[in-house]
């Protein structure tokens, strides 16, 4: 059986530096950045549910607010970004034998 995959805005609100700098390089871990504290993800569910470990783990729980928004396939291809930003994609990923 197929790991599902699920498409993932993540934002979030650290009211700390030092918090926020950690949080961020953990995301970069899952997702690419499109704006300062929000990133969008394309994750198996065993990646989604690693990856909000480590930010629970991180967060100070009554301080900091960070807000998973899983959006289904249909939604994200209907994605729209005006300027200079990328649309929602699969990261595609290839190996060179």
């Amino acid at each position: 059986m197929a790991s599902r995959w699920h498409n993932v805005i993540v934002s979030y609100d650290i009211h700390d530096s030092k918090r926020l700098q950690r949080v961020g390089k953990i995301m970069k871990d899952y997702g690419e950045r499109v704006l300062y504290s929000v990133f969008e993800c394309h994750l198996k569910a065993a990646d989604f549910a690693a990856m909000k470990k480590r930010i629970d783990d991180e967060i100070d729980h009554m301080e900091d607010s960070v807000r998973f928004y899983l959006v289904c396939d249909r939604c994200v291809k209907n994605v729209v970004v005006s300027g200079e930003g990328k649309s929602f994609y699969e990261d595609e990923k290839f190996i060179i034998a």
